[in-house]
């Protein structure tokens, strides 16, 4: 994997988020980290701590365009540019069959997952495109490729994601910029242990895993572009 000193991370979500960053800093990127809730400042700047000299956080609702654009003016100005997002922002609404779900569910659902990826990629596109370079890496779900049963809003969003990081993945391949999607079954979370008590962890997909598959593809040359990676955990 190529070196990665220098280079700019922003990186967006929750536990996967933290862990995207630790393991970007760890390889010698320089990381912003974008958070919604202004309670997980704390957390966040004494988790990095011992990173200060390479790391920022900044408070955003990525649902709100205006305020992605100037999370990432901000990111821009402090460290220079982006080099690589990690979009691993996302939320689950599910547990119901189709007709059970209201249109407020399918809305929360783009709300969380859609909106917020298609504001933070026309935030930073921009710069990549005038500096020829860009990696980005949006989440979305196994659920896209499985049967979506108990999950049709959620898959139905992630879905669309999808569709958004490949059309943008054809449309800047000539920018020097790639696009790519990671797609996960359940990952190995301490929210997730809590939410799914008596479920088996061990069959899950460890976040070592994503992070290392994030190094890699943000390391990678050119000639990756439009690719989806599948983690569909032990079966």
């Amino acid at each position: 994997m190529a070196s990665l000193s220098g280079k700019v991370a922003l990186v967006t979500g929750g536990a996967v988020g933290k862990e995207l960053a630790r393991g970007f800093l760890r390889a010698g990127a320089n990381v912003a980290f974008i958070y919604r809730n202004p309670a997980r400042k704390a957390d966040l700047d004494r988790t990095f701590s011992d990173f200060s000299a390479v790391y920022d956080s900044v408070q955003a609702d990525l649902a709100n365009a205006s305020q992605a654009k100037r999370a990432v003016a901000s990111v821009e100005e402090r460290f220079g540019g982006v080099d690589f997002l990690l979009n691993s922002l996302g939320g689950w609404v599910g547990g119901k069959k189709l007709h059970e779900h209201s249109s407020d569910d399918l809305e929360k659902m783009i709300s969380i997952d859609l909106i917020p990826a298609f504001n933070i990629m026309s935030a930073v596109i921009p710069a990549m495109v005038e500096g020829r370079f860009g990696r980005i890496i949006n989440f979305i779900s196994m659920q896209v490729f499985g049967s979506g049963a108990g999950n049709s809003v959620y898959a139905a969003s992630k879905s669309a994601v999808l569709a958004l990081s490949r059309a943008a993945a054809e449309e800047y391949k000539d920018s020097g910029i790639s696009v790519f999607a990671i797609a996960p079954s359940t990952i190995d979370t301490e929210k997730n242990r809590k939410w799914l008590q008596g479920a088996d962890p061990a069959q899950w997909v460890g976040t070592e895993e994503i992070v290392e598959a994030a190094l890699f593809l943000c390391g990678a040359g050119h000639s990756i572009n439009d690719t989806v990676l599948k983690f569909p955990g032990k079966m």
